[in-house]
């Protein structure tokens, strides 16, 4: 019952974040069909702009949803998207595995920390869309008093939580890389830092996440389809940023890793317990 709870909070995270993001692109579609000459802030409040300025050099982020005729993300927004997909897709295989496969089952919760920091860089769905996507996002979740502001690929969310906290997530995205680096702060203070890029084989990220206590960890994954590898380290200090030249095996250098290619599945868990097993995927994984 346990596992099945757990596998089932996962998945309710990707759906949450699924259906956030499928309704910030259509309030944003929406908002651009029917703003005419209304105006908003874009961030400085010494600037007043109209719509099809938010964005100065950058305008097409705003102006369009779909991806451009090279096939490569519109904006910092769709870039995002595809990576929360891709990331959920792998992450709740390899999560499936260990908790329906006998011995390893509380070895999943592990995972449960590379899933819950999605809540923390939800703000990153609005990144190219504009303050009415940044409010639609937050305000589904609660949070008050949300400003969205950009400059050229430069992003940020700051909006209140419910009990009186501070939050701004900031964001710089690299279109010719399809890479995105977030920084999530908390009163002030850096509470998360995450990063990925597009690869020849599909996606490399890493998370660092610091935790109230002081204490730090380290995420680090690789995504190509259905196959992928998550790794997990306690850490120290935040890692060096990614090239885009890392491997499939890259989350391996970790303490404690699992990996999915194909239905063999393998890792090294927390306790240094070796794993490899044929992974059939249950009722809930599938």
């Amino acid at each position: 019952m346990f596992t099945t709870k757990k596998r089932g909070t996962m998945k309710l995270v990707y759906q949450l974040t699924a259906i956030i993001l499928i309704m910030v692109l259509l309030v944003s579609c929406g908002g651009r069909a029917t703003t005419g000459d209304e105006t908003y802030d874009n961030g400085d409040s010494d600037e007043v702009v109209q719509p099809d300025e938010q964005q100065g050099d950058n305008s097409e982020g705003q102006q369009d949803v779909g991806s451009d005729v090279s096939g490569s993300p519109a904006n910092a927004a769709e870039s995002y998207g595809a990576y929360i997909e891709a990331k959920g897709e792998v992450v709740t295989t390899l999560t499936d595995a260990l908790a329906s496969n006998p011995g390893t089952e509380l070895d999943s919760i592990s995972l449960l920390g590379v899933v819950m920091v999605d809540m923390a860089l939800l703000p990153a769905s609005s990144f190219g869309l504009g303050q009415v996507a940044a409010s639609t996002t937050l305000g589904f979740l609660g949070a008050e008093d949300i400003e969205y502001s950009e400059n050229g690929n430069e992003y940020s969310v700051k909006y209140r939580g419910d009990e009186g906290e501070q939050f701004e997530l900031q964001g710089v995205y690299d279109k010719a890389a399809d890479a995105l680096k977030c920084t999530s702060l908390k009163d002030g203070k850096e509470s998360l830092i995450s990063e990925y890029r597009k690869t020849s084989f599909g996606y490399v990220a890493q998370i660092y996440s610091i935790n109230e206590d002081g204490s730090s960890y380290l995420y680090q994954l690789a995504i190509s389809g259905k196959d992928g590898a998550v790794g997990i380290s306690e850490a120290s200090a935040a890692p060096s940023a990614l090239t885009g030249s890392e491997t499939i095996d890259f989350p391996k250098q970790c303490t404690e890793w699992y990996a999915i290619k194909g239905d063999a599945f393998t890792g090294v868990t927390s306790d240094g317990r070796e794993l490899s097993f044929e992974y059939t995927p249950s009722e809930d994984g599938e």
